[in-house]
C-alpha cells in the first residue's frame, strides 16, 4: 500500500513538473507612484493581427473576449462585422519611479515622470486556449529605462512624450510620438473618483532581445480611477497609426491614478 501511494504522488509530481517548466531567468519590474495611466482600446483587423502573430499562439477574436470594454462590446453587438476583429490595446503609465529589480529608475528632476508604454493584441495560447496577449511593441520615454531595461534582455521602443494640464475651457493633453506616429489626446476626468478594490491583472507574451522570448504577468493596482471624455487624434504613419485608424472605435479611459504596478518576466 506504501508502494503505490509513493508511485503515485512521484508520478503525480513527475507530471506536474512537465505542466510546469522551470523558471530559468525571471525578472520584477514595479512601477512606483503611477501620477497617471490610461489605455486606447480598439479593434484591429484579424489579416494585420495575424502578420504579427507568433508561434504558439492564436488570435482572440472579439466576440470570444469575456472581458471586452463594453464601448467595443456596443460596436460588435451594432456592427457584427467586426465581431471577428482582435481587440488591441495601447496603454500608458506615467509613474514617480520603476524598480527593476534592485535597480531604481528615477529622473534627476523629481517632476519628470517615467512612461512605461505597452501595444498588445488579443491572442490565446495554442493547446491550453489560455488568454496570453501579444505584446507587440513596449516604450519607455526615457534614456535610463530603455538601458536599464536592455541589461535585462528587454527592449524598449523611444516614445517622445509631452504633458500640458488643462485650463478652465481647455483639457488636459498628452501626446506621445512613436517612430512615425504621433498621438495626441486633448480632454478631462469626469465625474467622482472611484476607489479601486483590488488589482487588474493580464498575461503576456513578449519578444525581449537577443531571441529572448518571455512569459510575462502584468499587475495593476491603482487607487483611483474615474472616467474621460475627450478627443484623440492620430497623426503621421506607420503600423501604429494605420492600426488605430482602421478600427472602427478607439475608446479612452478610465483614468488610472495612484498606487502602482508590477510586470513579472519569465523565460
Amino acid at each position: 500500500m506504501k508502494l503505490g501511494l509513493c508511485l503515485t504522488l512521484c508520478c503525480a509530481s513527475t507530471l506536474a513538473a512537465q505542466a510546469e517548466p522551470a523558471v530559468r531567468d525571471e525578472k520584477l519590474w514595479t512601477l512606483e507612484g503611477l501620477r497617471a495611466g490610461y489605455c486606447v482600446r480598439y479593434l484591429t483587423s484579424p489579416k494585420r493581427a495575424d502578420d504579427r502573430l507568433k508561434a504558439g499562439l492564436t488570435l482572440l477574436r472579439a466576440e470570444q473576449d469575456s472581458s471586452l470594454h463594453p464601448a467595443l462590446r456596443q460596436v460588435i453587438h451594432t456592427q457584427p462585422e467586426y465581431a471577428a476583429w482582435v481587440p488591441s490595446t495601447l496603454c500608458f503609465y506615467y509613474t514617480d519611479a520603476v524598480r527593476l529589480g534592485d535597480r531604481r529608475v528615477i529622473e534627476h528632476n523629481a517632476r519628470n515622470a517615467q512612461m512605461l508604454g505597452v501595444w498588445t493584441i488579443g491572442a490565446l495560447e495554442q493547446g491550453s486556449g489560455k488568454r496570453r496577449d501579444l505584446v507587440v511593441d513596449m516604450y519607455a520615454s526615457r534614456d535610463r529605462l530603455r538601458t536599464a531595461a536592455a541589461t535585462n534582455l528587454i527592449q524598449l521602443e523611444n516614445a517622445e512624450t509631452s504633458f500640458r494640464a488643462g485650463t478652465d475651457t481647455t483639457g488636459d493633453e498628452y501626446r506621445q510620438k512613436i517612430g512615425k506616429t504621433q498621438l495626441i489626446w486633448n480632454g478631462r476626468a469626469v465625474g467622482e473618483k472611484a476607489r479601486m478594490n483590488g488589482a487588474m491583472t493580464e498575461s503576456w507574451l513578449v519578444h525581449g532581445a537577443r531571441r529572448v522570448t518571455w512569459s510575462a504577468g502584468f499587475t495593476l493596482s491603482p487607487t483611483w480611477s474615474r472616467a474621460l471624455v475627450g478627443s484623440l487624434r492620430v497623426e503621421g504613419k506607420g503600423d501604429l497609426a494605420d492600426d488605430l485608424r482602421t478600427s472602427p472605435i478607439r475608446f479612452v479611459g478610465p483614468f488610472y491614478q495612484g498606487g502602482g504596478g508590477q510586470v513579472r518576466f519569465a523565460r
